[in-house]
């Protein structure tokens, strides 16, 4: 039947909505699955850098003199970032009146390698310049006004020193351009400030990249203009890690202040079915006090087990390097309720027992 001019459609009548129409208030896969032998040995390998420590630990701090950049303020923010580390550091200004610079920095270069290498001891030796950068070549280069140091002559004396560990820190444009795989043993690691073709930002900025170092956020506040870091290990297969040399001053994340906050309660999704949690419970059972969990709970799902773990602060800050863990909470303790405490959830509704329908005798 036609509708007549200006009158109202009439209403539909509600209908019911179908499954697919019905939101979903929660995922339904976990976010997050490691599968458990990756897991093993991403932890062995975070523990296995822990226990590893250095008897000397000697940095160079290096920029140009006179740099606009900001340079010399970020040298001062870099020392006061390794010297909690125990690193002996020494700043190297580059003068502008230098006219064989380079030269300059591998005389400085070699007599720091050679203590390291004479003292026989477990050495770091850390690597920092700040500054402008360049290309030449499509190698990087340490440049200011027309003069420039060739990264590669400074590669080279790094890797001549097979026994001692070297990190790299540049905080310079176009940074990444180092990262060159050599043939090489060495163990040197670099940590540049952006890729290979990128403007580094500088510290007018109030976020260059040795200032997001300090606060060890350097990806987390990084602003959108500036770049990514570039972490890669340059050569070796070794891991580089620094402990403090006076654990009260630690930069690992930490409590909020005047509370006792002792621990942590995470969530940790792993692939596999129930047999996952006697392997768990046996791979990290080998970890160190300060990586121990205690295994609070375990559910199965569809297609993994999930983990209700507890474990110390710094704990959760170690393990939070390798592997994604769904934060629950903060604990000041073990469970207030014990398990028998909990009282069976009363059944009521569709979730009573259907009743008997079959007719009974009169």
């Amino acid at each position: 039947m036609s509708q007549l001019p200006g009158s109202k459609s009439p209403a539909k009548q509600p209908t019911a909505a179908s499954p697919s129409t019905i939101p979903i208030s929660f995922p339904t896969k976990p976010v997050s699955t490691r599968k458990l032998p990756d897991l093993e040995a991403a932890l062995k390998k975070v523990a296995s850098a822990r226990s590893k420590s250095y008897v000397r630990k000697i940095g160079i701090l290096i920029r140009w003199e006179n740099d606009e950049t900001g340079a010399e303020n970020d040298t001062v923010t870099m020392e006061s970032i390794l010297k909690p580390l125990g690193v002996q550091c020494d700043t190297f200004v580059i003068p502008n009146s230098d006219k064989t610079p380079a030269w300059s920095l591998q005389e400085k270069l070699n007599k720091l390698l050679g203590q390291c290498i004479r003292s026989s001891l477990p050495s770091l030796f850390i690597f920092f310049y700040v500054g402008h950068g360049g290309l030449h070549d499509n190698t990087l280069c340490f440049t200011s006004h027309h003069k420039r140091i060739l990264w590669r002559s400074i590669r080279g004396t790094l890797e001549s020193a097979q026994s001692v560990d070297s990190l790299v820190i540049l905080d310079c444009c176009h940074a990444a351009a180092a990262i060159r795989q050599p043939n090489s043993t060495t163990n040197i690691h670099i940590i540049a400030a952006c890729g290979v073709h990128e403007i580094a930002s500088v510290r007018s900025n109030t976020a260059s990249f040795t200032q997001r170092l300090f606060r060890a956020q350097i990806q987390v506040e990084k602003p959108k203009y500036a770049p990514h870091a570039v972490f890669e290990t340059f050569s070796g297969t070794r891991e580089i890690s620094l402990v403090f040399s006076d654990t009260s001053r630690s930069r690992l994340p930490r409590p909020l202040s005047g509370v006792s906050q002792k621990q942590v309660l995470v969530k940790l999704t792993v692939e596999g079915q129930r047999d996952a949690i006697d392997s768990f419970s046996k791979a990290v059972r080998s970890l160190p006090p300060n990586m121990k969990v205690e295994i609070c709970n375990a559910f199965e799902t569809d297609a993994s087990v999930f983990f209700i773990l507890q474990m110390l602060w710094e704990g959760w800050v170690l393990w939070t390097s390798v592997v994604h863990l769904d934060f629950v909470g903060v604990t000041l303790g073990p469970d207030l309720l014990s398990r028998k405490a909990i009282p069976p959830a009363s059944a009521s509704g569709e979730n009573l027992p259907p009743e008997d329908l079959s007719f009974k005798e009169a």
